[in-house]
C-alpha cells in the first residue's frame, strides 16, 4: 500500500559562495538498497525521536554529511513527492531547502555515502547536459530524464525535485534530447 503522507525527508542545501551550488551525495553501494550508488540529497526516513520531518532532514544531513544546520536556516519546504517509483519502492518524501552563505566542508559517513560534491548550479542549468536515457541498474527498457554528474546520472526523484526547484524544464515538456547511438558516437 502506498503512503499518502511523507515518511521521509531530504535536505537541499544551496550555498551562495564561492559559486551558487547544491550539496549532492552519492549513496554508498549496498546490497538490497534500491538507491545504491545513486546521486541523492542527504535524507532518509523519519525516526521516532524526530519531532517532525524538518528534524528528520536536519538529522540525516548531520549523520550523512557531518553538516549541522539549524531549523531557522530552512528557507522553503517544497511539495511532497514520491521517490522510488522506478525501482518499486514507493516513499513519500518532504524536501526542505536550506540557503547558506558559503559551502561547508563535508565529513561523510562512508556507510551511507560514497562521495559528496557541491554541484555548481551551472551544471543543472545547462540544458545541453540533460538527456532521456537508460539508467544503469534499473531493469527494463525504460528511459528517464537525467544529467551526468561525475560519471553517474542524476535522475528520478532527485532530478525532478532539482528541476522543479530551479525552474528547469523536464523531459515531459519536450525540451530534452533523447540519447541515441548517433549522439554517443559524436561525443566519443
Amino acid at each position: 500500500m502506498m503512503e499518502s503522507t511523507p515518511s521521509a525527508a531530504v535536505a537541499i542545501v544551496h550555498a551562495e559562495a564561492p559559486e551558487a551550488s547544491v550539496l549532492m551525495m552519492r549513496r554508498a553501494v549496498r546490497v538490497g538498497d534500491p538507491w545504491s550508488g545513486h546521486w541523492a540529497f542527504p535524507g532518509g526516513r523519519r525516526e521516532a525521536a524526530d519531532a517532525d520531518l524538518l528534524d528528520t532532514a536536519l538529522r540525516e544531513l548531520s549523520e550523512e554529511c557531518g553538516i549541522r544546520l539549524g531549523r531557522e536556516q530552512m528557507t522553503e519546504r517544497l511539495g511532497d513527492d514520491w521517490a522510488g517509483r522506478a525501482v518499486g519502492h514507493f516513499v513519500m518524501v518532504a524536501p526542505f531547502v536550506f540557503r547558506i552563505p558559503e559551502q561547508i566542508p563535508v565529513t561523510l559517513d562512508v556507510g551511507e555515502a560514497a562521495e559528496a560534491v557541491w554541484m555548481p548550479m551551472t551544471v543543472l542549468l545547462d540544458l545541453s547536459r540533460h538527456l532521456v536515457r537508460a539508467i544503469p541498474g534499473v531493469a527494463g527498457e525504460r528511459q528517464f530524464p537525467a544529467f551526468d554528474l561525475g560519471g553517474t546520472p542524476v535522475w528520478g526523484f532527485t532530478y525532478r525535485v532539482l528541476c522543479q526547484w530551479a525552474g528547469v524544464p523536464v523531459a515531459e515538456e519536450g525540451l530534452m534530447v533523447r540519447e541515441s547511438a548517433d549522439n554517443k558516437e559524436s561525443q566519443g
